[in-house]
C-alpha cells in the first residue's frame, strides 16, 4: 500500500500539466513587394501583453513580451 502512495505522489509530482489563458487582441498584415510579407499579432496571456512577428514566407515565428516603464523599472506590460 505504502509503495502505490509513493508511486501516485512522485507521479503527481513530476508531472507538468500547464493551462494558460491566451486571447488573440489584434493582428496586422504588412504586405512588401521585396518578399518580406508580415504578420504582427498582439496576444494576451495570463493577463500578460506579448507580439508574435511572422514572416510570412517562413515557417519561423518569434514571439517577445511587452515591456512599459512604471515608476522608473521595466515591468511586464498588462493587457
Amino acid at each position: 500500500m505504502e509503495k502505490i502512495i509513493l508511486l501516485v505522489f512522485i507521479t503527481l509530482m513530476f508531472s507538468n500539466i500547464g493551462f494558460a489563458e491566451m486571447k488573440l487582441i489584434e493582428t496586422k498584415l504588412i504586405l512588401n513587394k521585396d518578399n518580406h510579407d508580415l504578420r504582427i499579432s498582439t496576444y494576451c496571456i495570463d493577463g500578460y501583453k506579448f507580439v508574435e512577428y511572422k514572416n510570412l514566407r517562413s515557417v519561423v515565428a518569434n514571439m517577445v513580451q511587452f515591456f512599459e516603464e512604471r515608476d522608473g523599472k521595466s515591468l511586464p506590460a498588462k493587457c
